[in-house]
């Protein structure tokens, strides 16, 4: 690879940036993320924190967090931190389909990606754009973990040094967890003409191979590898980790992810512009 395609790639990946952070239809979606998130921090996840600092979820090795399935709540040293890390891995991976869609799809359908293609690689374009909706993602991964540090800090300014670790780990981990989806929407966006039609081929391929993977590896447990075709399926043991103990299952998505972006690429290359 020359100097050219990196060149191409950062600058395509920059285009991406503006399009988000600079157009009115991004800042909006800016806007709406900011309503949803602060609503979570200030609601439910401070009301879960102050169960578990109080120790009110748990009661004679029971808890309220055991019933609702989140008993690996009280395996993180900051409160904040664990509910958080719980909301993050289920919130951002489908925010994922949503924000990713529309990689190269309206592009094609308007007919400008052919215009892009003459002054850029289709492998510039087509990775350049899943490398800019992934550092957007990143961006809005850091910007709630910094605001979910905000509050542990409020509570005890102490914390700090501690929290910044658990900081550090969640964003690493969220951000990992998020690559399949991303890749997956690359996949999508380079065969597809429009960003419904993306996010609705997402939602119906991942509910249903995870549905038929699922089954089919109930009755032959021999079968139950192909889980890891599933985007996610490492996902509900990875709430039951804390901390840097999460990147344990680390290779899952990276793997996920290279196949989904190997698959993706060569369809780029042989799709028609």
């Amino acid at each position: 690879m020359h100097s050219g395609f990196f060149n191409q790639l950062l600058l395509i990946s920059q285009f991406e940036l503006k399009r988000f952070f600079a157009t009115r239809k991004g800042l909006l979606s800016l806007l709406t993320f900011a309503v949803v998130w602060y609503v979570i921090l200030r609601y439910p996840l401070r009301f879960a924190a102050d169960m578990l600092i109080k120790g009110q979820g748990f009661i004679e090795g029971s808890s309220f967090f055991d019933f609702i399935g989140l008993s690996s709540l009280h395996h993180w040293a900051i409160p904040e931190f664990a509910v958080y890390w719980h909301f993050a891995l289920f919130i951002f991976p489908m925010l994922s389909i949503n924000l990713a869609a529309d990689q190269s799809c309206s592009d094609r359908e308007r007919g400008t990606l052919r215009f892009i293609a003459l002054r850029s690689s289709r492998d510039s374009i087509f990775f350049g754009r899943f490398l800019g909706v992934m550092l957007i993602q990143m961006l809005l991964i850091s910007m709630t973990a910094l605001a979910t540090l905000a509050l542990v800090v409020y509570r005890d300014a102490t914390l700090f040094s501690a929290a910044l670790a658990n900081l550090l780990a969640i964003v690493v981990n969220v951000a990992l967890a998020i690559l399949p989806f991303t890749a997956m929407m690359a996949v999508l966006s380079a065969k597809v003409k429009s960003v419904r039609q993306a996010t609705l081929w997402a939602i119906l391929i991942w509910t249903f191979l995870a549905a038929i993977i699922s089954g089919l590896a109930h009755y032959l447990p021999v079968l139950d590898f192909f889980k890891c075709l599933i985007p996610g399926y490492q996902i509900a043991d990875l709430t039951k980790l804390s901390e840097w103990k999460t990147l344990q299952l680390a290779y899952i998505p990276i793997l996920q992810a290279l196949v989904l972006l190997g698959l993706g690429r060569w369809l780029m290359v042989r799709q028609t512009l």
